[in-house]
C-alpha cells in the first residue's frame, strides 16, 4: 500500500513538473504584447465571433420570452 502511494505521488509530481515547464512564455515578450497577439490571432477572433453569435441568439430568445411574460 505504501509503495502504491509513493508511486502515485511520484507520478503526480512528474505531471506537475512537465505541465509547469510546457507553459512558458518568451522572456522578451511583455504582457501587453501578449494581449495584443492573442487579440489579433485569427483562431481567437473566430472563436470570439462564434461565441458572440451564440450569446446574441440566447439573449434574443430570453428577450422574446420576457416580452411574452410581460404582455
Amino acid at each position: 500500500m505504501r509503495n502504491k502511494i509513493l508511486i502515485l505521488g511520484a507520478i503526480a509530481f512528474a505531471a506537475y513538473v512537465i505541465g509547469s515547464r510546457s507553459v512558458t512564455v518568451k522572456k522578451s515578450e511583455s504582457v501587453p504584447h501578449q494581449l495584443v497577439r492573442l487579440r489579433d490571432e485569427r483562431k481567437a477572433k473566430k472563436d470570439r465571433e462564434l461565441k458572440a453569435k451564440k450569446v446574441a441568439a440566447a439573449v434574443k430568445d430570453v428577450a422574446h420570452d420576457v416580452r411574452k411574460r410581460l404582455n
